[in-house]
């Protein structure tokens, strides 16, 4: 199976192969809801990932292929949160974008809507442990929309770092045996997510990108292309330490002094358990910002 590119950063194109395009994600005005999610990171609801999908249109994909789909990809994420509990995942179609709702299911289940039809692997898994990742990360509404940005550039990473481990995963031990070979056709979608241009020109700094980039990035917060390059800056910190993934649990929790970036990733730190600060701290470097001192409780 030849490897399909991604066509552009801003079409949903997907008609011919498992592996098509990347999507973006946008949120309808009718995907809003007024209830919040529980945005917290102790133990609540089950160690295991449970993904639920539910019967629609999906073309000739069954339910029990998309769902094994899902919690391969997911997992690869789910592995490094070993002290995190999570409620049940509900798959539904969507005909416009995927999104994860912020309205809840009965039982506290999260609402996740994808849009590809048909046995389209890579996309399910890329739209998928993007918006895992917005559920990872205590996406809330509430969070001011100023600094959004930062939590869907790390979405775009979760799904970089997923989809690469599931193209190692998938040679010896995919989901099921006769899928080993889409291990190529998703190393091949990685690829064209790290692309020369989704990473930072040559001689910038990522803190002088985002001074250049900011008011765009503050405005619009799911500018694909823009949120791709912070996401490929970042990935080698996680990808060296991946138990520091737990850090994202706690983005979002706690509540920062003022909307400026500063005070947004300040905030992450604080909120972070000691032994996952220090690649907080790291990203806080890598913008030029100030680490915040943090009192030292005596015993």
């Amino acid at each position: 199976m030849k490897r399909v590119r991604v066509l552009s950063l801003w079409l949903l194109a997907a008609v011919a192969f498992p592996c098509a395009a990347a999507v973006i994600r946008v949120v309808g005005e009718d995907d809003k809801a007024t209830s919040r999610p529980a945005a917290t990171s102790q133990p609540a609801g089950s160690k295991k990932l449970s993904v639920r999908v539910m019967s629609d249109d999906w073309g000739d994909a069954t339910i029990s292929e998309i769902r094994k789909v899902l919690e391969s990809a997911g997992g690869e994420l789910w592995k490094n949160f070993p002290k995190r509990r999570i409620s049940p995942i509900v798959i539904q179609r969507s005909r416009r974008a995927p999104i994860t709702l912020y309205r809840r299911g009965p039982k506290g289940e999260y609402l996740i809507k994808l849009t590809p039809k048909g046995r389209y692997w890579c996309q399910f898994a890329y739209q998928f442990t993007h918006e895992f990742g917005h559920v990872l990360a205590n996406y809330s509404h509430k969070t001011p929309r100023a600094n959004k940005w930062f939590e869907e550039s790390l979405c775009e990473m979760a799904s970089i770092y997923a989809m690469k481990q599931m193209a190692v995963t998938w040679k010896t031990a995919p989901p099921h045996p006769h899928w080993k070979s889409y291990a190529e056709d998703i190393q091949a979608y990685v690829d064209d997510l790290q692309k020369p241009e989704d990473h930072l020109p040559k001689g910038k700094t990522l803190a002088g990108w985002y001074k250049a980039n900011s008011a765009a990035l503050r405005a619009v917060p799911w500018l694909r292309g823009k949120n791709r390059i912070v996401a490929n800056s970042l990935l080698d910190l996680f990808e060296a330490s991946p138990g520091d993934w737990a850090a994202i649990g706690y983005l979002n929790s706690g509540k920062p002094a003022s909307d400026s970036f500063q005070d947004y990733l300040s905030n992450w730190y604080r909120q972070t358990p000691t032994e996952h600060r220090k690649t907080v701290g790291r990203i806080i470097e890598m913008f030029e910002l100030k680490i915040p001192q943090i009192p030292q409780v005596k015993k």
